[in-house]
């Protein structure tokens, strides 16, 4: 009769004669059951329900009040879940009906037998104890269906959906059947096949609808189930892996532009080489052609497609990060002004393209092909939000910053600040997704038209030149990206900008430096230039022959040393790829000046992604310089004037 051990079970008796309830109240104490309270009508007893809780309630159909014990009785079971056995003296039919349908434990009439009632009340506590643990276990087996982190729902052999939790109504709201949640027809059609031979469906991986048309994704695994009523349906359960594809999509992009990097690496090597002999020959046919007096436009489009090619090497090899940075002074006015052309093609004939400098002093130190390819995505992106044409404003300049201004990557400090700024008349940035615009892979093209990488990009290169992005996109009207770097010191600028035009204008220099030998500037000079690639080899002897030095060539280390051992005349200069096979330009210059002490060395670099190269540009010393591949004849005759100089400064 306990409900646990040391605890009574409490039953209320609800009895409007109040002789009748002190004795069912003696009763119950004498069965060691506990009466915590008697009530004379129902209204009381439902006051009191909450917080009293009862086990069970002995209930009067007619008792004071206007609400009678039948209808007590069921607010009392579908409210709290507590058992009734009605003790009355009424068995007329239509009121034993009423009872019936308010599910009693049991229905005594008085007067009662005491054995009946104590049978009954036996009975009741054991159907409800019974009962409620089947309650508590539906509920719990009904709230793992409700609140299952998996989607779960029930659909009919229509397709109808007549069963589902809260994650599916999450994952797919609205949806009431199989052809509302499949995107793909042919996998809605697949699962139709599985249901109509009754096999088991899945886990297959599905695209489904979604309101905002952004592309979702689930995988879906479904089973026959059989129904009480002895219908079949089919239940089914879909986990929403949309982020975990994106995610893979993205490491697999990330793979792919990694082996393209590799690839980049790999092949850097010898297109540089490639590269180098056509500036090479393009500066001998130069040479040539003003001679004859005639125009050089051909050789200035050789030279600039060469150097572009260049370019698209070092940008492949960022890719992969197998690049290194080389920061250089530079007007981001002339920046612009030397890619215009090159921009102008991207753009094509569907928009017009306007360069405009606001001038001022717009000297910046930044890795300048960087700083073009940011320009390049900015403009590509431009023109790919302008689907019918319109208008791109490139403007430069330099402009004061106050204190607390916002930008995309940090707010820049006040001061004064270079900038370059693309501006569109395209469909504009929606506002929801502004801040996401420079994030990796995100993009609003379809896969076969953007990779979410040209934005991104620009955010690296400007964070790397310590700059500052600053965006505003009006939806249908366009959308402006400034770009703000800092300026250099206008004494380190004069410094550098010096430097730069001696390095690209060299021969001016040399020119003027040797009018008294201006046919053969070297004088006889020996340069012993070692290189493994043919086409190199060939163009560096033709270069230096033609400047008038005296050329040792060799195509390996090995063949040097010995060239240089049987020589009639020991080396000047040495000109050798900084890694070659064996031995690098470095160790081979080291074994040179074993006899011939502090032997000048011009190393050729790559500038392919090769450790071996980075060890030897750190080891690299006062004797030594570098210049990279694809260089022009400015490049290395200014490289070698500049040494042989030098030496001759040097007391020995």
């Amino acid at each position: 009769m306990k409900k646990k051990p040391g605890v009574a079970t409490r039953i209320v008796v609800c009895e409007d004669e109040r002789i009748v309830a002190l004795d069912l109240r003696a009763f119950l104490q004498k069965n060691d059951f506990e009466v915590p309270a008697l009530y004379a009508s129902a209204e009381d007893l439902l006051v009191d329900a909450e917080t009293l809780k009862p086990d069970l309630v002995l209930m009067d159909i007619h008792l004071q009040g206007t609400m009678d014990g039948i209808e007590a009785g069921a607010i009392l079971f579908e409210r709290w879940g507590i058992p009734v056995i009605f003790l009355t003296a009424y068995a007329d039919g239509p009121t034993v009906d009423r009872a019936r349908l308010t599910h009693p434990y049991a229905y005594i009439l008085k007067p009662y037998d005491e054995r009946e009632l104590k049978t009954a009340i036996a009975i009741g506590l054991y159907r409800a104890s019974m009962e409620r643990k089947l309650r508590i276990s539906e509920s719990r087996y009904r709230g793992l269906f409700e609140a299952g982190l998996a989607a779960a729902f029930l659909v009919d052999m229509t397709g109808q959906v007549f069963e589902k939790n809260t994650a599916f109504s999450r994952l797919a709201p609205g949806v009431t059947t199989l052809g509302g949640l499949f995107r793909d027809e042919s996998a809605m059609r697949s699962l139709f096949d599985a249901m109509g031979s009754g096999s088991v469906f899945g886990p297959m991986r599905i695209q489904m609808h979604t309101e905002d048309g952004r592309e979702s994704w689930a995988l879906l695994i479904a089973a026959p189930m059989d129904l009480p009523d002895g219908t079949v349906a089919y239940q089914c359960q879909a986990i929403d892996i949309t982020e975990r594809k994106t995610l893979l999509d993205q490491l697999v992009h990330a793979q792919k532009l990694s082996a393209l990097g590799r690839f980049a690496g790999g092949v850097a090597h010898d297109f540089n080489n490639v590269l180098t002999a056509v500036l090479g020959y393009a500066s001998l046919l130069r040479s040539d052609l003003e001679a004859e007096g005639r125009g050089l436009e051909e050789v200035e489009g050789i030279e600039q497609a060469a150097r572009r090619a260049a370019a698209l090497s070092r940008q492949l090899l960022m890719f992969s990060r197998q690049d290194t940075t080389e920061a250089s002074v530079f007007s981001m006015a002339g920046l612009v002004r030397d890619i215009e052309k090159m921009l102008r093609r991207i753009i094509g004939d569907t928009a017009l393209l306007t360069v405009r400098s606001e001038g001022g002093f717009d000297m910046v130190m930044a890795d300048k092909s960087r700083m073009e390819q940011a320009v390049v995505n900015l403009v590509a992106n431009a023109r790919d939000a302008m689907p019918s044409g319109g208008h791109i404003f490139i403007t430069t300049g330099a402009q004061h910053v106050e204190g607390g201004s916002s930008g995309k990557t940090d707010p820049p400090p006040a001061g004064n600040w270079a900038f370059v700024e693309v501006l569109d008349e395209g469909t504009g940035i929606a506002p929801e997704i502004l801040q996401k615009v420079f994030d990796p892979f995100f993009t609003t093209k379809s896969p076969d038209k953007g990779t979410g990488l040209g934005l991104s990009t620009v955010a690296s290169i400007v964070r790397q030149a310590e700059g500052h992005i600053r965006l505003s996109s009006i939806p249908g009207k366009g959308t402006t990206i400034r770009l703000l770097f800092p300026l250099v010191d206008a004494g380190k600028a004069n410094g550098k900008a010096l430097t730069e035009a001696s390095r690209f204008h060299g021969s001016r220099v040399r020119g003027q430096a040797r009018q008294g030998n201006a046919d053969h500037p070297g004088n006889g000079r020996t340069v012993l230039v070692v290189e493994n690639d043919n086409s190199v080899l060939t163009i560096l002897e033709a270069l230096l022959d033609k400047a008038g030095y005296r050329v040792m060539a060799a195509g390996h280390p090995g063949e040097a040393l010995l060239m240089a051992e049987n020589a009639r005349s020991l080396p000047e200069l040495l000109v050798a790829d900084m890694a070659m096979p064996l031995m690098s330009g470095l160790e081979l210059a080291a074994r040179l000046r074993e006899s011939v002490p502090k032997l000048p060395a011009i190393l050729l670099r790559s500038r392919d992604g090769n450790p071996a190269e980075d060890a030897v540009a750190g080891a690299m010393g006062s004797l030594e310089t570098c210049i990279d591949k694809p260089f022009s004849e400015d490049d290395l005759l200014g490289a070698v004037d500049s040494l042989l100089y030098n030496q001759q400064q040097t007391p020995s």
